[in-house]
């Protein structure tokens, strides 16, 4: 069966005018918003505040789509408005079903908050469709989880009655999707959602929030619409291993890789979509547009053919302006058939997750291969000026959290000791856009003197005689790609005669030889050396504190200043407060990562064990005390630490215990200042969650995530001699307990 179907799609594709050699065929794909009426007032859509009158009747619901246009349709999509507000839902069904005889699917997409009526008419529309050998599917709106849900959809009891719909859908053994649309209010929700479609083992769809003048939201745009920072953030998300291990569908996975990129490139969409050339929308009303997203009406199918109206020049005009205007900036999840080579490639590659080692392998080889060719050079040229010396950042950037980013902002601090507090920076990011997020989040000062840049136009650049090279920040470890990337630049930097100085890094860990010399050629180019710690290498070097802290002690008391993230934070604790608790304390898990774990237990043992042990931790504590997950890195580029909380939270929610809430949203380092001074306490295992707990005076217990070793956590607590600390290995519940009770 499998290989029929494959046989048969190929043929399609190849054949098919409207795929392979993309003619305006007749529609395969039709979506059909059934009703603009809706009584869920979603915030970023307004159609809710239009009354529609007057809506096709199941008898022109039959006469439009019984018409010669729809005799290839093969896909329809039943949407709103709200379907179930159409108390002839069952009788529109049946017309399309009656017109169609060839349909293979049909999806109604519901907000769910009608669970009764859903258990009416479910089980009738299933056996309508199985009757015309109709496969029948239902997409639920879930925008997040519980109350955040309720807030987007402003719908009071809402996340009850959708667990009843989706309870209910699976009863009937019906195929359920659910479908996320992100927004800015809903942004930070996602790995909620994303958790909660893993327990519950559903398909799940994730989409941007667009403008529809349909929706009626061009107005309220502001409202929803996301920035660089939120669009920065999910675009990381969606390319996530979290996302694309429950994304089984290969068309799905290539559009989060096609929208990923283009949420921070800003290119041009690559994804296909059927309403480019064989697909169409009929609203409720009869009137035929091209998509959801499309402004101009062709003509209306009670007063005229669909047919004719479809093919008649008026529509191919508008279809053009379409492609030409719209197309190519389209965010919208509407979506077509990849090439087939594309959906091999794609397929191939998560099923056999090895194979992606292997090629960046390849692509690690080819690199040394260009680079002891002589092939891949930067090319660096000096230039008279008289303006200031600049001082030029390398590291590990594009894949930083917050402590990073304070790291960063006390890097600054000591190199304007040495170089003045008027010093430029140009900071070369491998992902700008996350970079540039951090840097805004350090003082104003800071800010106004950096210059965040692609690290590719290292390739190319023009520098004073007295600029400088550092690299700031960040270990010096098993990074290959990065390590022989920094060393062409550093080398390009020496040969011009240009300083290059090490400022605030750690060492290691390393896992090959390969890595390990490269970063002992590095260390051994630096002019001037500043380390976390005394390492064992050859070559003098300064030992200073994480630059973390210079940070901290220097902005104890930031600027005043307003984000909408500080808002949200102060509104959380105010929450908890509310509720009794007098005392708020802060835990910060990570996942556990295979590079730290020197034990003979594996990564999810150590995950499940830190979890279950901060459970019984949690019950222990007197009900007058909050705990509170913070995330010091919410993004799934370096493991997020919304896992850990969110299964620490299914195991607090089994139990009914009500002192554990989970804080969701990613703080820059400004924000995170201000938040963490509502704690009285805290448990971290991320290195610099601890640094930021000391550098503000927080009492806090360490967690040293190296399995079987002393790690970083465990050499700062030394540094201090500071003994509130466990090994993950052996974490001493009693005397956590103790240390929180004091």
């Amino acid at each position: 069966m499998a290989i029929t179907r494959i046989a048969n799609f190929f043929k399609e594709y190849y054949i098919s005018p409207g795929f392979y050699k993309r003619d305006y065929i007749k529609p395969t794909h039709v979506n059909f918003p059934i009703t603009d009426n809706c009584n869920s007032k979603c915030r970023m859509c307004n159609v809710w505040k239009d009354k529609s009158e007057n809506e096709l009747l199941p008898s022109q619901i039959k006469q439009i789509f019984s018409d010669d246009l729809f005799s290839n349709t093969k896909h329809l999509g039943i949407s709103g408005g709200e379907p179930t507000l159409r108390s002839d839902l069952l009788e529109c069904i049946k017309s399309i079903l009656d017109a169609l005889p060839h349909l293979k699917t049909l999806s109604i997409t519901s907000h769910g908050f009608h669970p009764t009526k859903w258990e009416k008419i479910l089980g009738e529309i299933k056996s309508l469709c199985n009757s015309k050998n109709t496969k029948f599917s239902m997409n639920i709106s879930v925008d997040g989880i519980g109350e955040l849900h309720e807030h987007v959809r402003r719908v009071n009891n809402g996340w009850e009655k959708v667990l009843k719909t989706i309870k209910l859908i699976n009863s009937n053994s019906i195929p359920l999707q659910i479908q996320s649309t992100i927004s800015n209010q809903n942004i930070f929700g996602v790995n909620e959602i994303v958790h909660f479609a893993k327990q519950n083992k559903l398909d799940i769809v994730f989409r941007k929030a667009t403008s529809i003048e349909r929706l009626y939201n061009n107005e309220i745009i502001s409202e929803f619409f996301t920035n660089n920072h939120e669009n920065s953030f999910f675009s990381d998300f969606i390319s996530s291993s979290e996302v694309n291990s429950i994304t089984k569908n290969p068309n799905r996975r290539l559009f989060y890789k096609d929208l990923s990129s283009r949420l921070i490139k800003k290119g041009d969409r690559k994804a296909p979509c059927h309403f480019q050339n064989n697909g169409v929308l009929i609203s409720a009303h009869g009137d035929m547009y091209h998509c959801s997203i499309d402004t101009k009406k062709l003509g209306n199918c009670l007063e005229k053919s669909p047919l004719e109206i479809y093919f008649s020049k008026k529509s191919k005009d508008a279809l053009k302006i379409l492609l030409e205007n719209k197309c190519n900036a389209c965010l919208h999840d509407q979506s077509g058939t990849w090439k087939p080579i594309q959906l091999i490639k794609e397929e191939f590659l998560f099923r056999f997750q090895k194979l992606n080692k292997i090629l960046k392998l390849v692509d690690f080889a080819k690199l040394n291969l260009k680079y002891f060719s002589g092939s891949w050079k930067s090319s660096i040229d000096i230039i008279k000026s008289d303006s200031k010396k600049t001082i030029h950042i390398i590291g590990a950037y594009g894949g930083e959290h917050v402590g990073d980013s304070a790291i960063l902002g006390g890097v600054i601090t000591r190199l304007d000791q040495r170089y003045g507090s008027d010093t430029p920076y140009n900071i070369y990011s491998k992902r700008k856009d996350r970079t540039s997020f951090w840097v805004k989040g350090l003082n104003k000062d800071i800010l106004k003197r950096c210059n965040v840049k692609e690290y590719k136009s290292l390739q190319s650049i023009q520098a004073n005689k007295s600029d400088v090279l550092v690299w700031a920040g960040g270990p010096i470890m098993e990074m290959p790609l990065d390590l022989l990337s920094h060393l062409i630049t550093i080398k390009a930097f020496l040969s011009k005669g240009l300083r290059f100085e090490i400022i605030g890094c750690g060492l290691g860990p390393f896992k090959t030889k390969f890595s390990k010399r490269l970063a002992s050629k590095i260390i051994a180019s630096a002019k001037y050396i500043e380390m976390r710690d005394k390492y064992p290498i050859n070559i003098e070097h300064k030992v200073k504190k994480d630059p973390a802290f210079d940070y901290l002690f220097n902005n104890q008391e930031p600027e005043k200043f307003y984000s909408k993230n500080l808002s949200k934070s102060i509104e959380f604790v105010d929450k908890i407060k509310s509720q009794g608790y007098k005392k708020i304390v802060l835990l910060n898990l990570r996942p556990i990562w295979s590079k730290y774990n020197k034990s003979r237990i594996s990564d999810e043992q150590l995950d499940s064990r830190v979890v279950d042990t901060f459970f019984n931790i949690i019950k222990g504590l007197p009900k007058d005390t909050a705990v509170v997950s913070v995330p010091f890195n919410t993004d799934h580029y370096g493991f997020s630490d919304m896992i850990p909380a969110l299964r620490l939270k299914d195991l607090t929610e089994r139990e009914n215990l009500q002192n554990y809430f989970i804080f969701n949203r990613e703080l820059n380092a400004r924000e995170m200042i201000s938040f963490l001074k509502n704690f009285d306490s805290g448990i971290c295992m991320r290195f610099h969650a601890c640094i930021f707990m000391k550098g503000l005076n927080i009492p806090v217990y360490g967690i040293d995530y190296t399995a079987g070793e002393k790690g970083k956590v465990g050499g700062l607590f030394s540094s201090f001699q500071d003994t509130n600390i466990s090994n993950i290995l052996d974490i001493d519940h009693k005397k956590i307990l103790d240390f929180l009770n004091n």
